[in-house]
């Protein structure tokens, strides 16, 4: 269907501008009087994904984006700006192509008469069904300014706990990076021409330089055929953990693994708690908040324990009597969440075991970087130390023989 982009006016108010799908300019015309607007012009246009389909496609909402969506449009509802009229504002200030196309759907959704939770309900990879439900208790209960604000503090907490993970791996990724390419280089260019010269003196090797050797020569040869094995490899893997199987089976892994798994743990916690209280705070039910919860959780294995609980409540327990028995929920956040079910204060509660667990999510990241970061360096350099000493060895051999 084609889009039109219309100007109207509304008496003697300002002009509005937008877009709007529809079978012809008429029927455009017909809606916008229909909305009580008097139409200025309407014309068809091509949006950016008609424009270039393949380059729209690879474009991705980030969090960030949609972070600032929710921040900028709280504070034009907080200045007393309709919805209507924020969104279009919104619109012309959006850098992200495919997130001004979100926006428009917004607009349009809105315009028809949908409640804003119910446009956002249409983009569900982009706005989870935690938003969604809060943005509907908070237009429900006349909240939605303080329903967006608590949105914004949400997402933004979450953005930093996840910017803090991902920098702080950084450093080791990169020196994972460099040790591996300077075994690379040195296996596949740069040690293979030794090897003419321990034919020609046909010196006795000792045994590390016959492995580095057979190695060399490998490499050397085939040195296109083992990037390829470790593409393959990569990209299996990563097809693998994106499967339902797989990444029930990896998720399950993580949370064994010695440091790696507290990290995965505490970052679990500090999400369900957050998420639980938020949704608490907002009024949603227990069981739709503890389904929505599982929902927005990243473990799947996190996740299952969370349904469990979701199940048993529904039978008649509390939320921390079903977590008793649970193999990934530690005894502080039980017994915190039954001391905010016995004062009925349960939603603040739990953003106090959210802003814990923030904490100790840093302080475990740190831990496991202080830790990976000499580990590497150590394997690193055993690996490049025994290389270098393999081909010095022979060398030496070759010297005493040659006086």
């Amino acid at each position: 269907m084609p889009h039109f982009e219309y100007k109207v006016k509304r008496g003697p108010g300002d002009v509005t501008s937008g877009v709007m799908e529809a079978e012809s300019q008429r029927a455009v015309i017909a809606s916008l009087r229909d909305m009580g607007y008097f139409p200025i012009s309407v014309r068809e246009t091509s949006t950016a994904a008609k424009r270039d389909p393949l380059r729209y496609s690879l474009i991705r909402v980030k969090l960030k984006d949609r972070n600032l969506f929710f921040r900028q449009l709280a504070n034009l509802i907080e200045s007393g700006m309709p919805i209507l009229r924020a969104l279009n504002t919104l619109i012309e200030q959006s850098s992200n192509p495919k997130m001004g196309r979100i926006l428009e759907d917004l607009r349009e959704s809105v315009q028809k008469g949908s409640d804003f939770a119910e446009a956002l309900e249409k983009h569900p990879k982009v706005f989870s069904a935690m938003y969604t439900n809060l943005v509907r208790a908070g237009e429900t209960g006349g909240m939605l300014e303080d329903c967006l604000w608590r949105l914004v503090a949400f997402g933004e907490q979450d953005e930093e706990l996840r910017g803090k993970a991902s920098s702080a791996m950084v450093y080791p990724a990169f020196l994972l990076f460099i040790g591996s390419s300077a075994i690379f280089i040195l296996v596949s260019f740069v040690f293979p021409k030794f090897l003419a010269i321990f034919d020609d003196f046909n010196a006795t090797l000792p045994l590390p330089t016959i492995i580095v050797m057979a190695i060399c020569k490998f490499m050397g040869s085939f040195w296109w055929a083992v990037l390829l094995g470790i593409g393959g490899a990569v990209y299996l893997f990563a097809r693998y953990a994106r499967s339902a199987h797989g990444r029930k089976r990896l998720d399950k892994v993580w949370l064994r693994t010695p440091v790696l798994g507290g990290v995965v743990q505490r970052y679990e916690m500090a999400k369900f708690a957050r998420t639980l209280g938020a949704l608490f705070d907002n009024g949603v039910p227990v069981l739709t908040a503890l389904k929505i919860t599982s929902d927005t959780l990243s473990n799947t294995a996190v996740s299952a324990e969370v349904d469990r609980v979701h199940a048993r409540v529904a039978e008649g327990d509390s939320i921390s009597q079903a977590l008793r028995d649970s193999q990934y929920f530690p005894p502080l956040v039980v017994n915190m969440l039954a001391v905010g079910e016995e004062s009925g204060r349960l939603g603040a509660v739990t953003k106090r075991v959210a802003d814990a667990y923030d904490i100790e999510v840093d302080r475990a990241v740190k831990a496991m970087t202080a830790l990976l970061e000499p580990i590497m360096i150590v394997i690193m350099g055993i690996i490049i130390g025994f290389l270098v000493i393999s081909m010095l060895l022979p060398m030496l051999t070759i010297s005493s023989q040659v006086r």
